[in-house]
Order: structure tokens, then sequence, then C-alpha cells
């Protein structure tokens, strides 16, 4: 069985306990707070970087010198299609989805936040590339939908309804922030029918948003079942363990196990679990 991982190589163990009881410390709202503040100053920079690089270049050429850095690099045709012409305006995750939320709860689409942005509300924070978020998109939302978040985002009718007849998932660009959410349609799967059931909602801002959040249990899962089909990367593994490290004996142990055995990742579960010290 694994011993303890710490996150990071040059880490020691007890630091990385003060660390997490440091974070333990910061309540939910707080925790948004912190991730957009980390994911907004990292766009600052990614920005600041693209105009020392590019002095004397358009600013069409430095946005999109700014987009190849803070997308990831399969965006590349949705690089092209971003319309974007003046200077960046520069946003955090966390308000950026809360955008999102806002145009989807006025529209009556149910939705739940995942990803990397759920990982760090749950588990140890890091910049995301994307915004990931289900939402319950049937055909007769399309054309309200559209008609919302056009002409400030970037979206495909196309897209759309591919996405709901083959269950997959579409894009939007922000043309106003350039940040591009990944939005995946809910299926009928059944743990993707229990993860959205059971998100939860965090209050944001002075406004009293509510942003639903996939719970720290199926965040977990959902990283685990993507290392079954797909390679886990180092950073995915990293947030597996930070969430089972932040949320500790909160977690509902009995849910994992039962939910890794019918998704054929219960071994995985456990060597994460003896990784984050169980």
């Amino acid at each position: 069985m694994q011993l303890y991982q710490t996150q990071s190589y040059d880490t020691t163990i007890a630091s990385e306990q003060v660390l997490f009881k440091l974070w333990r410390s910061r309540q939910l709202p707080q925790r948004l707070i912190d991730l957009d503040r980390l994911t907004c100053g990292a766009r600052v920079t990614a920005w600041q970087v693209a105009k020392a690089t590019l002095p004397n270049a358009s600013p069409k050429q430095q946005i999109e010198y700014f987009l190849k850095k803070v997308l990831a690099t399969e965006a590349t045709e949705l690089i092209n299609t971003c319309q974007v012409q003046a200077e960046i305006i520069m946003t955090g995750a966390i308000e950026e989805a809360a955008t999102i939320a806002k145009i989807l709860d006025d529209l009556q689409i149910p939705y739940v936040i995942g990803g990397s942005l759920a990982s760090g509300i749950w588990g140890e924070m890091r910049y995301t590339q994307d915004i990931d978020l289900v939402a319950d998109i049937q055909v007769i939302h399309i054309s309200r939908l559209l008609q919302t978040l056009t002409p400030r985002f970037y979206i495909s009718e196309e897209a759309i309804q591919e996405a709901i007849a083959l269950g997959g998932s579409f894009n939007a660009i922000d043309n106003l922030t350039g940040w591009k959410i990944d939005i995946f349609v809910l299926t009928s799967d059944q743990f993707q029918q229990s993860r959205f059931e059971r998100r939860k909602a965090i209050n944001f801002g002075d406004q009293g948003l509510n942003l639903n959040f996939s719970t720290p249990e199926d965040m977990v899962l959902q990283k685990l079942l993507w290392q079954s089909q797909w390679e886990l990367s180092p950073s995915q593994w990293r947030d597996i363990l930070g969430i089972l490290k932040l949320q500790g004996e909160n977690l509902d142990f009995d849910y994992l196990r039962q939910w890794a055995e019918f998704l054929q990742v219960g071994d995985r579960l456990e060597q994460a679990l003896a990784a984050s010290g169980f």
C-alpha cells in the first residue's frame, strides 16, 4: 500500500499538515474569494507577459498570445474564433463562473460546477485553464440560451445540438475576458445523476449569489473515473489527494467506497486514501 505522499516533493509531511490546517480554517465563501483572486492574478501576469513580449504588436496579436498562454493547447480553433477586439477584462474563475451561473439560473437550467474549480474549493487551490460545468440543457433551451449568451460569448448552435444529441459537451468563450467554459450536457448515467443531485450551493459575492458545486466525494470519484478512461495527469492525482487531505473525516467514506466499487475504481481509491494518510 502506498505511504503518505506530500503534494510537492520539496514539502515535508509536518509542513504540509500545517498548511492544510491553515487552509481548513478558511470558510467556504472565503475560499471562493481566495480562488478567484489566485486565478485572476495568474491571468493578469499572463497579460503583462503578452504585452511585454510583443510590445509593438497589435492588440489582437497580444490577445492571441495571451489566450494561448491561459487556454489549453487544443483550443487553437476557439482562439481563432474569439472576437475579443480590445483590452482583456481581467476576472477570476469564480467571478466568471458566477456570470454563467446567473444566466443559467435566469433560464431555469440546473447546473453543477466541477473540474479544477470544484477540486480547488474542496482541496488544494491551483490555476485552471477553463471552467467545467454540467447543465441539464434540453432542446427547448437552445434558442434562449443563444440569445442570452451572444454576442458576449462565442458559442455554436450546432455544437449545442450535437452535445444534447450525443450526451457530450460544447464550449463558450467570453469575448470580454477570454475565459473558456466547457459545458457538459447532463446524461442519464447513474453516477452523473447522483453527482448532480448531490450538488452543494455555496454563497459568493455581496449580491448573495449561490454557486452549485460538485461535492468533494463526487470530485474524487469523477477524477478517478477519468483516470480509468484516460491517463491521469500528475495535477489530477494531486487534486484528488488535496481533497482527501483537506476534507479528512468530513468525507462520506461509505459513499466513496460504494461508488468506487460500482465505477470499478476501488483499488485506485484505496491507493489515494493511503497516500492521503487514511
